[in-house]
């Protein structure tokens, strides 16, 4: 009976777990710059995945995954991610703000006394600029002065802190961007 039992609850477990992975509608962008829509394949629990690669089924009912060295990008739901280089390697970078200064967050592996964490590390830069700047931790106003030289008094609504506040960071260039429409 405990092996039925046993049984069971594996089973029940897994079925569970399997629920969490969900296709919900999206878009893909592929390499010559054609939007496909459709739908992307979600993990909540493996958010880290989103930033390497994509599992994209079409409106046919095809199904295909993708590297970030083969699409310009991707979204679903109000996520929008672009490819990009980090250190060699093409990565998805997801893009929290959208207009003149454009703030991105990309998730990396860090491995601390034989245990693997993800970590997010964030990037600024220009909608026509080609090079992402990382986001200085305790510096960030300052580097918010400098893109924003034609409105600085905009960077004056963020303040320093010791680690990043990526809440207060979107905030305050979304607020910029509005004011460039």
């Amino acid at each position: 009976m405990k092996y039925v039992f046993t049984l069971f609850l594996v089973a029940a477990l897994m079925q569970g777990a399997k629920a969490q992975i969900t296709f919900v509608k999206g878009y893909v962008i592929n390499d010559k710059g054609d939007t496909l829509r459709g739908e992307v394949k979600i993990n909540p629990k493996k958010e880290k995945d989103n930033f390497m690669r994509v599992s994209f089924r079409a409106e046919d009912g095809t199904q295909k995954n993708y590297k970030a060295n083969k699409l310009k990008g991707y979204g679903f739901d109000t996520k929008h991610f672009i490819a990009g280089e980090h250190d060699g390697e093409q990565k998805f970078y997801q893009r929290l703000t959208n207009g003149e200064i454009l703030l991105f967050k990309i998730m990396f592996e860090s491995i601390n006394m034989n245990e693997s964490t993800f970590e997010p590390e964030y990037f600024i830069k220009h909608k026509d600029q080609a090079k992402y700047t990382e986001v200085k931790e305790g510096k960030f106003r300052k580097q918010l002065q400098e893109f924003m030289k034609d409105d600085p008094s905009y960077a004056q609504g963020y303040e320093d802190e010791k680690h990043f506040n990526v809440e207060k960071a979107v905030e305050v260039i979304n607020n910029y961007n509005a004011s460039k429409k």
